[in-house]
């Protein structure tokens, strides 16, 4: 029994620390609908998208680039992209860190040393996403997007054309959706590419230089522990003191 409980009070710990361990089961703590996908072209025109898009997350984040087939979220919709259908697959939610993906890597695997590659540095207050797209016949295309919290699209400096309901092949089923829209987490513009276009411009699959942007509901950054509030409120305590001492 006591082996037990230390068994399950290590996996406790690890997932109050957001380390992510292999699950048997994917299971959602957070379901959003009415997200929005805007798919960018190479020269930052509007390449199509929908704002149908169904966000789910079971609340954990990935500190190591996952290897073994798992995923922490799903998106999806029932709109096709350019007439063909598409699917987002192991979509893994990264907190802070510096992580690469490769191209070349069996599917959900992309730590294989093989192919292109994506280095992605996920900052404080940041949410980092890999994944992997199929539409129409090709598949494991490699999908890297970085998430700011809290803003919208135009409030990230961005210039590319946002999906609001009109433009080629993007639906209105949510018209309330628009460049001002505050999102919990909104697509930006990497240092993974040479532009200043939002998104990352993909680098494998039929198309390439085009950036797949998802903008959701129902996630949040890291949150700080607590243990660090106290550890700064110490510190800056000490410090209080240490100028009282001085004077």
């Amino acid at each position: 029994m006591n082996s037990l409980c230390k068994s399950i009070l290590a996996t406790s710990i690890l997932l109050s620390a957001g380390v992510s361990v292999a699950q048997a089961a994917y299971t959602p703590v957070v379901t959003t609908t009415g997200n929005n996908l805007t798919v960018v072209s190479a020269s930052n025109g509007l390449t199509g998208g929908t704002n149908d898009v169904t966000f789910t997350w079971d609340g954990t984040y990935r500190t190591s680039v996952v290897t073994d087939n798992t995923y922490n979220a799903t998106l999806s919709s029932p709109t096709k992209f350019a007439g063909k259908n598409w699917t987002m697959n192991n979509v893994n939610i990264y907190g802070p860190g510096s992580y690469t993906f490769y191209t070349g890597c069996v599917a959900g695997n992309p730590s294989c040393g093989i192919g292109s590659i994506y280095n992605m540095t996920v900052g404080e207050s940041q949410v980092g996403v890999h994944m992997q797209h199929s539409w129409s016949t090709s598949t494991q295309i490699d999908v890297v997007l970085l998430w700011d919290m809290n803003n919208s699209w135009v409030g990230t400096g961005t210039t590319s054309a946002f999906c609001a309901g009109s433009g080629p092949g993007c639906n209105g089923f949510y018209p309330g959706n628009s460049i001002n829209t505050i999102w919990d987490a909104v697509s930006i513009d990497t240092n993974m590419d040479a532009d200043t276009y939002s998104g990352t411009k993909m680098i494998d699959g039929p198309t390439v230089g085009q950036s797949w942007n998802f903008n959701v509901n129902g996630i949040h950054a890291v949150p700080v522990p607590a243990s660090a509030w106290l550890l700064g409120s110490g510190l800056l305590g000490l410090i209080g003191m240490a100028r009282r001492k001085a004077a």
